[in-house]
């Protein structure tokens, strides 16, 4: 039923949602949609009800139809990725939008701030199917970041572990954690360190990430075995309420800045 759809809580309820929306936009019936599609008018009820999911080929379709840039395109690939853990295509697509990111890191340097040696040498001992193909596809999700006309904003927090554990050879290490400090220096970058004997904290399950993307919050869970885009804003303010409670423990940028340049100095 319509009226048990909510878009803001499920990607696939705004879509079915918008279907209907766009469709009385354009003071079409069903069945006038139906027949411009070549479908049944039962197809477009079901969609228009979240019982059937809207298609790539068929979404490409409304957007020609009803000029509406690529919405429905993009939209459905979202949901998608979310749907079969396919994250990264989502997780990069918002990433490249985001005017706010605030990571958690909790064993190894975030991707977008991976040297591409250390990436390397972390995806060749993960699960990755193509290492070259992971690679290339984590340097563009740099680029998308790093190489925009104005820089959003970054916190990061790393815990003490993602300096001590080696990734790589010693030369490796010293080039990551050289790249940390030359990223700290960037306008609207902040890294931090959460030091050991902090002891035990929320943020010991895993890391995550915060992304503000039009004005609006979403959280990526990054599981050992499949990350999680959460769009549902409960979700998002209690993965919040745990970066600000890591925030608080986390040592200044200054101190920060310090103990990676020992860090650095550990790997001779």
């Amino acid at each position: 039923m319509i009226s048990d759809l909510n878009p803001d809580r499920s990607l696939w309820h705004l879509i079915a949602v918008e279907v209907r929306r766009q469709r009385e936009l354009h003071q079409l019936s069903g069945n006038q949609l139906a027949e411009q599609l070549d479908v049944d008018r039962s197809t477009v009820s079901r969609w228009e009800n979240g019982i059937r999911r809207l298609t790539d080929g068929y979404a490409k379709q409304l957007d020609a139809l009803w000029h509406t840039n690529g919405l429905f395109e993009r939209l459905v690939r979202f949901a998608t990725a979310i749907d079969t853990g396919d994250w990264m295509t989502g997780l990069a697509a918002y990433e490249e939008r985001a005017t706010r990111h605030r990571m958690w890191e909790t064993v190894l340097v975030p991707g977008l701030f991976q040297t591409p040696d250390y990436a390397r040498a972390a995806l060749r001992v993960g699960l990755a199917d193509d290492p070259d193909r992971a690679l290339e596809r984590r340097l563009a999700r740099q680029a998308a970041v790093f190489d925009r006309p104005r820089l959003p904003y970054i916190s990061v927090i790393l815990n003490w572990a993602v300096l001590a554990q080696p990734i790589g050879s010693t030369e490796i290490m010293k080039g990551q954690l050289a790249r940390l400090l030359e990223i700290g220096d960037l306008p609207n970058v902040s890294i931090r360190v959460l030091e050991r004997e902090v002891g035990a904290h929320c943020g010991l399950d895993g890391p995550f990430q915060l992304l503000t993307v039009d004005d609006r919050d979403i959280a990526f869970d990054d599981a050992s075995t499949r990350g999680r885009l959460m769009l549902d804003p409960a979700e998002v303010q209690s993965v919040a309420v745990k970066y600000d409670r890591i925030s608080d423990l986390a040592t200044p940028l200054g101190p920060s800045r310090a103990l990676i340049e020992r860090a650095m100095e550990t790997y001779q």
